[in-house]
């Protein structure tokens, strides 16, 4: 447990995935059974007049929009399902993992709550088996979401509730201003030989742009997980790949700054999380960046008048043992197995999933719907544009490995970011990169692992 609590707390996944955890306990024969079939995806509405008074307690973490949002979607779930009241109990993120493990310890915790994969080894046994549940409709969701982000040792614990993957954001008028197909295939090596042309004939456009989280997340780990096939960090804390791997990826990256294919260090890290504001693609002048799918809108409001953004697969490499880029449902619903109401927090968890009306208010909240109903609900709305999900499905068709925690971690990411830079500048070599990372990581992991 020492080690999980170690690794956890340092576990960061950009924006979109959060994670600091530890401890574990349970007791399985306090499980409860699985409800009895429930009145389609409303939660039972029709016979919830007739139905017993229950009161669920729900605990969430969240921005001020998604509580908004959320508690909407509560208060229309409890005109539909009068019998039942739900108590919101939500806050940040900080802190949110060890007041639950203090409430399941004493045994107060809420009867449902917001839930993320990473915390799986640490309370999978205190949380509600939820495979083959009649109240619960996963019909509409990937299997293979469900089977990577929802279940854990052969239980389902989680009901994931949006899904995101990286794609490749393309300024169309950029890409017609220099002749470049906007059905163009992306490799690894396209985007170097288009790149440097592209450079080598206006000194001011770039055809790429990235931020040192990017380049670590979104480009370099991508580009050895091609070629390893593997998770970054493997279980057992060992390293995903091998040095022979981790030189041609930072070579590669090197290159990129060398022959021009890639804005200036110095110039792209003034927007660390916000190349959105970086004047060249505000200007159109930088033709693509690499960001996950959920961001499209605010990359095409900074284009403006400067060109028109588009959609593409994320980089492959030919021959590419997998893509690197998973699609990842980072959180979702569980239910605690001690709860008396467990079978109405089941109906509750079916209806935020499914229901449409209640994705009309949770709209992307909690990331692009995982459910296809929700999904659906969305597009028809017009409130989720279909270039977030042409995005989401190009990803989900390649061949991927789904992350673990330990590959997050921020602390072994700082390393990687560290080293890089002294060869983007120039002051080492690829191979002295290679070495300064592989040392930081065995140092790194033997204590990560204790």
């Amino acid at each position: 447990m020492k080690k999980i609590t170690k690794l956890i707390s340092s576990a960061v996944v950009g924006s979109m995935m959060m994670a600091a955890l530890a401890a574990c306990g349970g007791n399985a024969a306090n499980e409860a059974k699985p409800a009895q079939p429930a009145a389609g995806s409303n939660g039972g509405k029709d016979a919830a007049a007739s139905a017993k008074q229950v009161t669920l307690r729900f605990s969430w973490w969240g921005n001020d929009p998604r509580h908004q949002a959320t508690l909407k979607a509560i208060d229309l779930y409890m005109k539909q399902n009068p019998n039942v009241k739900i108590e919101a109990e939500y806050m940040g993120f900080d802190g949110f993992y060890k007041k639950l493990l203090t409430q399941f310890a004493g045994n107060t915790a809420p009867d449902l709550l917001q839930f993320t994969y990473e915390w799986d080894n640490d309370m999978s046994d205190f949380l509600l088996d939820l495979k083959g549940n009649k109240s619960l409709d996963v019909s509409g969701i990937d299997p293979e979401v469900i089977k990577n982000f929802g279940t854990y040792k052969d239980r389902m614990i989680m009901v994931p509730s949006g899904a995101f993957a990286a794609t490749t954001f393309y300024n169309e008028a950029f890409f017609d201003k220099y002749g470049i197909a906007k059905d163009t295939v992306w490799t690894w090596d396209k985007i170097m030989e288009e790149g440097k042309k592209i450079h080598e004939k206006d000194a001011k456009a770039y055809l790429l742009t990235a931020d040192v989280d990017v380049l670590n997340k979104l480009i370099l780990q991508p580009y050895i997980a091609q070629l390893s096939g593997k998770t970054w960090i493997n279980d057992d804390f060992t390293t995903g790949f091998n040095r022979e791997q981790l030189v041609k990826g930072l070579t590669y990256m090197s290159d990129l700054y060398k022959n021009g294919v890639i804005e200036p260090f110095g110039d792209s890290s003034a927007f660390v999380g916000k190349m959105e504001q970086n004047p060249k693609w505000v200007k159109g002048e930088i033709g693509m960046l690499f960001d996950y799918v959920q961001s499209y809108d605010k990359y095409k409001q900074a284009l403006g008048t400067n060109g028109k953004l588009a959609v593409s697969a994320f980089p492959q490499m030919d021959g590419a043992a997998q893509s690197g880029n998973p699609v990842i449902a980072g959180t979702g619903f569980a239910v605690n197995k001690k709860s008396p109401n467990a079978d109405e927090a089941v109906k509750f968890i079916n209806w935020m999933t499914n229901d449409k009306d209640a994705a009309l208010l949770l709209e992307t909240q909690r990331g692009i719907p995982a459910a296809s109903t929700a999904k659906k609900a969305l597009q028809d709305a017009n409130k989720l544009d279909p270039n977030i999900t042409k995005g989401l499905d190009l990803a989900a068709k390649v061949k991927s490995v789904a992350p673990n925690v330990i590959s997050t971690n921020a602390e072994l990411a700082q390393i990687v970011k560290d080293a890089f830079q002294k060869l983007i500048y120039a002051k080492q070599t690829a191979d002295q990169t290679a070495d300064e990372i592989l040392k930081g990581y065995g140092d790194k992991l033997k204590e990560l692992k204790k």
